[in-house]
């Protein structure tokens, strides 16, 4: 079971690097094409990592008959929040772009949720442990 828990702990550490690798390239490239490119291949790595971490949870979850304490439950809203937040930055950011506009700014606002949401839920869990 430790196996199955370090697995899934991994996981959401790849996933808050995904994140940061996205920030970073929001930040970085200021090429219009080369920037929409990357940000959609960064989409991509997010979708990855998440259905990733997603899969290990449930595995964890149904492996371990854990109860509904507050820390998975605080990780299946998280869970359902990111994607709603990434698709809304995806379809913002395709705005933008419409407009010439990179709309950087706008995305790492919302990275950085993401990346607060994730940090918040793994010290909510680790503290409850």
């Amino acid at each position: 079971m430790k196996l199955l828990v370090s697995y899934h702990s991994f996981l959401v550490y790849m996933l808050i690097a995904v994140i940061l690798l996205n920030m970073l390239i929001s930040y970085l490239v200021k090429d219009f094409v080369k920037s929409v490119k990357y940000t959609r291949i960064g989409y991509f790595m997010f979708w990855g990592a998440w259905a990733m971490v997603l899969f290990a949870g449930l595995v964890v979850f149904v492996f371990m008959k854990q109860p509904l304490n507050l820390s998975v439950i605080t990780m299946i809203v998280v869970t359902i929040l990111l994607p709603i937040i990434d698709g809304y930055r995806a379809i913002k950011l395709k705005k933008f772009w419409l407009q010439d506009n990179l709309g950087a700014d706008f995305s790492l606002k919302l990275l950085f949720l993401e990346l607060i949401l994730i940090a918040g839920t793994t010290i909510l869990a680790l503290s409850l442990k």
